[in-house]
C-alpha cells in the first residue's frame, strides 16, 4: 500500500478528500500509459476466402490477404478461434491461463471411427473432411449437437449458431492495426455484434455498473489508492465478457489491451490487443451462467478449497508492529466476544516500507516470531505474511537480486532501479524467471516452516512499472498483467509439490484470468473510507463472480483517507459478514472491531457471530466453487444451483455392494462429476428436448429486465439474498426481488417476488432473505473455525407448498487436507424436501466416504418457520414422534431434534398450517443518496434515484439550527439516477457560512459539511 507518511494527519479525521494515486509512475521516468494520447492504429481486415483444409479436429482457413483463420472445438461448449496474420507463422500460441488440454474432436451424431465398409465413397471423404459444408457462400461445420460454427466468405466473417439460432456474429471480422510514428501501438484484435437487449457482464474489478455495456474499458492491471466508486480500471482486470445471451468471450492474451462494449458503435463488442502478431479467443455456451462458468474454468483451472479458518474473521491493519502486539489483539477479541481465526502482519514484520525485499523477521520489534506463532495457532488463530514484488535498494537483499539477474532491466540487460516508487527506488522480481522462482520460494519455504499460515500477496499489478522495464517474457506492456498471475504460481505449485496435504490460503491484489487456480483470495485493493467506496465493492465483487474468481473481497471498514465513521463501519462489516471473506483492514482509524463504541460494536459482533453460524452454507458454498466455478457471492439474475440428491445417495455404498468387497473408493464420483440442476442430462431424445426446454425457460425467467443491472444487492449462494444499507442515514431501502416468494431472515416475514417492496433496514440490522423453500444449514456459534465441530447443525427449513421439491447439500471434511477430492476423504447430506397445504416431507440423506475424525453422528435440531399452529403429528422414518418430543413456540417455529447416522431419515409434518402470506411492503418511490464527498467547498451533486416515474418532490437544505435556506426543485421525473445541484448559496443567491447543513427529500436526510 502507499505510504501512510504521505497523509496529512490533522486533516484525516476531517476531509474524506480523494487522495493521488501513489501507485501510479508520478515523477521520473516513463509514464505507465501513453501521454500523448496518439490516435489508434488502423485496423486492417482479414479479407476474403481463398481456401480451407481440415485435419484432426482443426479447421484452417486461408485468406486472400495471405493470413489465417484457425477454428478448433476444444470441450463440450467451448470453441477456440486463432488468427495468424500474413506472414506469421499458424502454430500453438502460449497461454498462461489454459489448463485444460483440448479433448479429441467427433463428429456430432457420427460413428467415432467413421464410414462402415461398403459405404459410399462420399461418406469417407465427408468423414475426412470433418464433416465441414462447403457452399460458394459460407462453410458450416457442426462441432457438437448444440453449435454450428458458420464462416461466411466474402469477407471472411465467423457466426456461432445454438440450438438453430444465431447465437454470436462477428462484425468487423479479425484484424490487424498496422501502426507507424504518428499512431498508437499496433495489434490484432476481434468485433461483434450486438443484439439491442444484450447486457454484458465480467471484465474484472472496477468501480461500475455491473452491467458493462456501452463501455470502454482498459484490460491492464492498475492500483488507484484511495479510489472511490466510479473507477473504471482497478487492480484485476479480465479479458472475459459474459453475455446475457448465454455465451462468454474469453480474450486469450495478457498483453495490454482493450474492450469496446458498445461505446465507440452501439452495437458492437470490439477487443484489441497491443503489439501481438496473433490473436486467439475461446466462445464459451451455456443454458445458465453456471454451466458457463463452470466450462470457463474448467478451462482456465477450478478455485481449490480454502481451509475452513479462511472462512473465519481475518483481522488486520497497517500495521501491527510486534509480537506482544499481536497476542494483545488477539486476547483482546476474545475478551471482547468477537471470532478471530487469523491475524495478518503488513510489512512491519520485516522491518517496515523501506525494507521491502527482506523477507526476514525485524527481530528487534518481533523477539520471538516462532513463540508468537505458537501460541497464536494454540488459541485457533493463524498468522499471515505480507511480502511484495520490489525489492528495495535499502533492502539486504538488493545486491543479490541484482548480481542473480532476479529483476527486471533495462533494454540493454542492466537491473531497471524504479526511483519514483512511493517507498523509495526500488527493483521489481521478474516472476517468469526459473531462479527468481526458486530464490522466492526458498524465502517463503523458511517462513512457513516456522509456522506461518497464509500469505498476503500486495503491489501485484505491479503498482509502478515503467513501460521500457523489459522481462523474461518481453517488455512491460506484454507482461505487466501476467506479473501478479506468475507470483501466485510460486507458492501453488510449490504447495502441491512439496506440501500436497495442505491447502494454501493467499490474500493477493492482483491476477489475471485464471488466477482463482492458484488459491488467490483477491481483495479490492486500497479503497477510500467513505460511502462512495463502500457502494463500490457489490459490482466490484459481482463482476469478479461473472470472471469465475469467487473469493473477491475488500477491506473491510474502508482502508484510507476517509473520516471516522461507525455507520460506516457497521455497514461495512454487516455487508463483509455476509461475504466470501471477513477481512477488516485500514490505517489511521482502527479497524478492530473492539474499538467502537455501543451501539456500533454490539451490531458488528451480532453480524460476526452470524458468519460463524453459518459455516456449514458457507463451507458447502466453497465446495460448489471448487466443483463448478459458481462464485459465493453472485448477481440476482444468476439461478438456483444445486446437487441432484439422487447423486449424494449413489455414493453410498449399497449392503450388496458391502458384501461383495467393495469399498467406500469405488463410489460413483471417482468416474463422473455431480449432477447438478444445470448440468443434468436425459436418457432419451424426448428428454433431452424436455430437458433443454426447461433450462431454456428458467433461463430465460432470469433475465429478466429488472434483474439486470442490480448493483447494491446480491445473492450468498443459493438461498440467500443480501441487501446491503450502502446509504448514510437509511433505515429503509428497496429490494428487489426474484421469482418466488422470500422470508425474512430476522422477521419471518414472507414477500412475494418478481417485484421490489420497501424494507425496514434499522441500524441494528440489514435486509437478510431466504430463498422460500430452502434448507439452510447453521450451527452453533464458535469463537475460531479452530472449534468448529461439525456433529451439531441447526437445519432451517423455509417450507413453501408453491415451492415444489427443493434441497441443498451440505459439504463437510476436515478443513484442512488438500487431497480431499482426489481421495474422497469427505462427506455429503443432501436435503430435500416438498410442502402441500397440509404436510411438509424431509428425506435427508447421508453421502460420501467419510473423513478421518468425522463424526460417528450428528444432532440435528430441525427448525420450520413460519408454522401458524402446532401440526397433528410429526413421524420420522414412518414412526410418530411423542408430542414432548418435538416443541411449536410462540414465534411460529416448529422445533425437532434427532440424530442422523450413516443412513437415510425421513422427516413428515402432518396436519401442517403455514403462515406463507405475503406481507405488504410498498417499494420507495425515491432515495435521497450521499454525495461521494460530503465535506466539501463550493457547489456539490446532491444525488438522489427515483424508483418509478414521477416528481420526487422539493429537496430542501437545512442548516444546524433547523432553518430552511434554500429549497431546490428537481427537474427529473423519469426513474432512474440524477442529481441535482446546490451552489453553497440561500434561496437569494448568496453564499453561505461554512458548518453542517441537511439535504432533505421525502423524508429522507444526508448531512453536509460546507468548508468555507
Amino acid at each position: 500500500m502507499p505510504a501512510p507518511f504521505r497523509r496529512a494527519l490533522p486533516l484525516l479525521l476531517l476531509l474524506p478528500l480523494a487522495a493521488p494515486a501513489y501507485g501510479q509512475r508520478t515523477e521520473t521516468g516513463p509514464p505507465m500509459q501513453d501521454p500523448f494520447q496518439r490516435p489508434e492504429a488502423v485496423p486492417v481486415s482479414i479479407g476474403n476466402y481463398q481456401a480451407h483444409s481440415y485435419q484432426s479436429g482443426i479447421l484452417t482457413v486461408r485468406s486472400t490477404d495471405g493470413g489465417s483463420l484457425r477454428v478448433r472445438p476444444w470441450a463440450e461448449g467451448v470453441v477456440r478461434v486463432e488468427y495468424f496474420p500474413a506472414g506469421t507463422p499458424v502454430r500453438e500460441i502460449p497461454s498462461m491461463s489454459i489448463v485444460q488440454a483440448p479433448a479429441k474432436w467427433f463428429a456430432p451424431g457420427r460413428h467415432h471411427e467413421g464410414p462402415e465398409a461398403g459405404m459410399p465413397k462420399s461418406a469417407s471423404r465427408a468423414f475426412a473432411e470433418g464433416y465441414v459444408r462447403a457452399t460458394p457462400a459460407a462453410l458450416e461445420w457442426p462441432v457438437s449437437a448444440t453449435v454450428t460454427v458458420v464462416i461466411d466468405k466474402n469477407p471472411l466473417r465467423v457466426s456461432y449458431r445454438r440450438h438453430n439460432e444465431t447465437l454470436l456474429r462477428e462484425a468487423g471480422g479479425v484484424f490487424q492495426r498496422l501502426t507507424n510514428e504518428s499512431s498508437g501501438p499496433g495489434g490484432t484484435g476481434v468485433s461483434f455484434r450486438l443484439q439491442p437487449d444484450e447486457h454484458l457482464y465480467g471484465t474484472g474489478s472496477r468501480a461500475l455498473p455491473l452491467d458493462r455495456r456501452g463501455r470502454r474499458l482498459t484490460l491492464y492491471n492498475e492500483a488507484h489508492y484511495g479510489y472511490q466508486n466510479g473507477e473504471p480500471t482497478l487492480n484485476v482486470s479480465l479479458p472475459t465478457v459474459v453475455s446475457s445471451r448465454g455465451y462468454m468471450l474469453f480474450f486469450d492474451h495478457m498483453a495490454a489491451g482493450t474492450l469496446d462494449l458498445g461505446a465507440a458503435k452501439p452495437d458492437v463488442l470490439e477487443y484489441s490487443n497491443e503489439d501481438l502478431l496473433n490473436l486467439g479467443y475461446f466462445l464459451i455456451t451455456g443454458d445458465s451462467y453456471a454451466e458457463i462458468l463452470s466450462r470457463y474454468t474448467a478451462l482456465t483451472g477450478r478455485q481449490p478449497l480454502p481451509p475452513r479458518w479462511g472462512l473465519g474473521l481475518i483481522q488486520s491493519r497497517f500495521g501491527y508492529k510486534s509480537d506482544a502486539e499481536m497476542e494483545q489483539v488477539a486476547a483482546r477479541m476474545r475478551r471482547e466476544n468477537f471470532p478471530l481465526d487469523a491475524l495478518v502482519l503488513d510489512l512491519y514484520w520485516f522491518g517496515g516500507t523501506r525494507q521491502q525485499g527482506n523477507f526476514s523477521w525485524d527481530y528487534a520489534n518481533f523477539r520471538q516470531p516462532l513463540r508468537m506463532m505458537r501460541r497464536l495457532d494454540s488459541v485457533g488463530v493463524k498468522t499471515l505474511l505480507i511480502s511484495e514484488p520490489y525489492v528495495m535498494r535499502t533492502s539486504r537483499h538488493d545486491a543479490e537480486v541484482r548480481a542473480l539477474g532476479l529483476v527486471g532491466t533495462h533494454p540493454d540487460g542492466s537491473a531497471y532501479t524504479v526511483e519514483s516508487f512511493w517507498a523509495g527506488p526500488a527493483t521489481i522480481l521478474d516472476m517468469d524467471k526459473p531462479a527468481t522462482r526458486d530464490w522466492l520460494w526458498n524465502h517463503y519455504r523458511r517462513r512457513k516452516a516456522e509456522g506461518v499460515a497464509g500469505w498476503w500477496s500486495d503491489l501485484g499489478e505491479p503498482e509502478n512499472h515503467p513501460t521500457d522495464m523489459r522481462h523474461q517474457l518481453g517488455g512491460t506492456r506484454q507482461v505487466h498483467n501476467g506479473l501478479g498471475q506468475a507470483w501466485a504460481g510460486i507458492l501453488q505449485e510449490n504447495y502441491t509439490r512439496e506440501f500436497p496435504e495442505e491447502r494454501l490460503f493467499n490474500l493477493a491484489r492482483s491476477g489475471w484470468a485464471g488466477m482463482q487456480r492458484n488459491s488467490v483470495f483477491p481483495w479490492s485493493g486500497d479503497i477510500n473510507r467513505s460511502w462512495s467506496g463502500y457502494r463500490a465493492q457489490v459490482p466490484i465483487m459481482l463482476g469478479m463472480g461473472m470472471g469465475g474468481v469467487g473469493y473477491m473481497h475488500s477491506d473491510a471498514g474502508g482502508f484510507c483517507v476517509g473520516p471516522t465513521d461507525p455507520e460506516l463501519y457497521t455497514r461495512w462489516l454487516q455487508m463483509a459478514s455476509l461475504g466470501p471473506i471477513l477481512r477488516p483492514h485500514g490505517e489511521g482509524v482502527p479497524p478492530e472491531p473492539y474499538w467502537w463504541p455501543e451501539p456500533y460494536k454490539s451490531i458488528v459482533r451480532r453480524y460476526t457471530h452470524l458468519r460463524y453460524e453459518l459455516l456449514p452454507y458457507l463451507y458447502s458454498l466453497a465446495w460448489e466453487n471448487n466443483q463448478t466455478g459458481a462464485p459465493l457471492a453472485r448477481p440476482m439474475h444468476f439461478g438456483t444451483t444445486y446437487v441432484l440428491p439422487e447423486a449424494v445417495e449413489a455414493t453410498q455404498l449399497s449392503a450388496q455392494e458391502g458384501a461383495a468387497g467393495f469399498t467406500a473408493t469405488d463410489a460413483a464420483w471417482h468416474d463422473s462429476p455431480f449432477n447438478w440442476n444445470w448440468n443434468s442430462t436425459a436418457s432419451s431424445h424426448w428428454g433431452s428436448e424436455k430437458l433443454l426446454a426447461r433450462k431454456q425457460r428458467e433461463f430465460a425467467a432470469e433475465r429478466v429486465p429488472a434483474l439486470a443491472n442490480v448493483n447494491d444487492q446480491y445473492l450468498l449462494g443459493p438461498s440467500l439474498l443480501v441487501a446491503p444499507v450502502l446509504q448514510p442515514g437509511q433505515r429503509r431501502r428497496n429490494v428487489v426481488l426474484p421469482a418466488g416468494s422470500w422470508v425474512e431472515f430476522d422477521t419471518n416475514q414472507t414477500y412475494a417476488g418478481s417485484r421490489t417492496v420497501g424494507l425496514a433496514a434499522p441500524l441494528a440490522r440489514l435486509p437478510l432473505l431466504v430463498r422460500a423453500g430452502a434448507f439452510l444449514p447453521m450451527t452453533p456459534y464458535v469463537p475460531s473455525t479452530a472449534y468448529y465441530r461439525s456433529d451439531s447443525l441447526r437445519l432451517r427449513y423455509y417450507a413453501d407448498p408453491a415451492a415444489g421439491r427443493t434441497s441443498f447439500t451440505l459439504y463437510d471434511d476436515d478443513g484442512k487436507s488438500a487431497l480431499t477430492q482426489r481421495t474422497g476423504a469427505f462427506e455429503l447430506i443432501a436435503f430435500s424436501g416438498s410442502t402441500t397445504r397440509t404436510q411438509a416431507d424431509i428425506r435427508i440423506v447421508p453421502g460420501g466416504q467419510g473423513y478421518e475424525g468425522a463424526p460417528a453422528w450428528r444432532s440435528v435440531e430441525l427448525l420450520i418457520p413460519r408454522v401458524a399452529a402446532a401440526p397433528s403429528a410429526v413421524l420420522i422414518n414412518n414412526e410418530t414422534v411423542p408430542a414432548t418430543e418435538w416443541q411449536y413456540d410462540a414465534a411460529g417455529t416448529l422445533r425437532l431434534h434427532f440424530l442422523l447416522e450413516r443412513r437415510p431419515v425421513t422427516v413428515s409434518v402432518r396436519g401442517l398450517r403455514l403462515n406463507t402470506a405475503p406481507t405488504a411492503a410498498l417499494p420507495e418511490t425515491v432515495t435521497l443518496e450521499a454525495p461521494d464527498n460530503r465535506t466539501f467547498s463550493g457547489p456539490v451533486a446532491l444525488p438522489y434515484t427515483l424508483h418509478a416515474a414521477g416528481r420526487p418532490g422539493i429537496l430542501r437544505i437545512v442548516d444546524a439550527t433547523g432553518r430552511v435556506v434554500r429549497t431546490l426543485t428537481p427537474a427529473a421525473t423519469e426513474a432512474g439516477s440524477h442529481t441535482i445541484i446546490w451552489h453553497a448559496d440561500d434561496a437569494q443567491g448568496r453564499p453561505v457560512a461554512g458548518g453542517v447543513y441537511w439535504a432533505e427529500l421525502a423524508g429522507q436526510r444526508q448531512r453536509l459539511v460546507l468548508m468555507q
